[in-house]
């Protein structure tokens, strides 16, 4: 909990909102982000569908790398519901398990994006426009990441500080 502690603040969400509304937000658009990516869970195809990339080398690869984000998606849209109660109801605590729960599935993505992006370089010859956008990818989904719990923290540290009783002493 300290570590979250240590994130830098802001006042408002993209410049233009409250820090209350921007984390509604952030907790709808991770919870549709979860749910794009759930579908991987079972052997129905979700959103992004990986037979082109590693269809003749490695089908167990594939398959393992589909079960394990759609189980982390599935996380992610638990944790999104419990970041839009925090922010609603003013639970500080939901919020954290929210930040630590992005935090775990952006390691978890940035590791399964990782390996797809060596496969993509180093085994497929004529994936190289592949590889580059999935080096793209992980460069996004870290910042949006970092910005998101960047934000809900903002909101979690304003809501502990205006529930403790040395505010007004």
């Amino acid at each position: 909990m300290k570590y979250m502690d240590k994130l830098p603040t802001v006042i408002s969400c993209c410049f233009c909102c409250f820090l209350r509304a921007g984390t509604v937000m952030i907790a709808i658009f991770s919870f549709i982000s979860g749910l794009i990516f759930a579908p991987n869970v079972s052997h129905t195809k979700g959103f992004w569908n990986m037979d082109p990339v590693l269809s003749y080398h490695s089908a167990a690869t594939e398959h393992t790398i589909q079960i394990i984000l759609g189980v982390v998606s599935i996380m992610l849209c638990l944790v999104s519901v419990m970041l839009l109660v925090g922010a609603i109801c003013n639970i500080p605590m939901l919020i954290l398990i929210y930040q630590w729960g992005a935090l775990l599935y952006s390691a978890t993505v940035f590791l399964l994006l990782f390996i797809l992006a060596v496969f993509c370089f180093f085994v497929h010859s004529n994936c190289v426009l592949a590889g580059a956008a999935l080096c793209a990818l992980m460069v996004c989904e870290v910042l949006v990441t970092l910005y998101f719990l960047i934000v809900a923290n903002s909101l979690r540290m304003s809501l502990k500080y205006a529930e403790s009783d040395d505010v007004f002493y």
